[in-house]
């Protein structure tokens, strides 16, 4: 991904800051989100879905999430995926799937494309 865009500079930012304050969960997936920002200058759909099951795999048990996160004023004040909320949306959460770590987890992608029935 480019480090170029206005969110991704954001997301960058956002990261430094907090990184010292960030529960070890929330640290892991911005490592892996900094790690393609970094990496690839242009994802493809594969790349995003490899990102998306990565960060699934990392967060496990929805539980996990919603300990740290997810309720009106917490952590997406610091949290560097607050950064890609949309204005007007303080805060994330299962009922709010609005930032990667929620979507990832309410609305899964599925890991390959649907393939083409047969014709008969």
């Amino acid at each position: 991904m480019s480090t170029s865009g206005l969110q991704t500079h954001d997301f960058l930012t956002r990261l430094q800051k907090a990184e010292d304050s960030l529960p070890p969960l929330l640290l892991e997936l911005a490592a892996v989100m900094r790690r393609m920002v970094e990496e690839i200058a242009r994802p493809q759909l594969a790349d995003i879905q490899a990102l998306q099951a990565e960060l699934r795999r990392l967060i496990g048990d929805p539980q996990r999430l919603r300990d740290i996160c997810g309720t009106e004023g917490q952590l997406c004040a610091q949290c560097p995926f607050g950064a890609y909320l949309p204005s007007g949306f303080p805060y994330a959460s299962e009922k709010q799937a609005l930032c990667l770590p929620w979507i990832v987890i309410v609305h899964p992608q599925p890991t390959s494309p649907p393939s083409e029935p047969a014709v008969q």
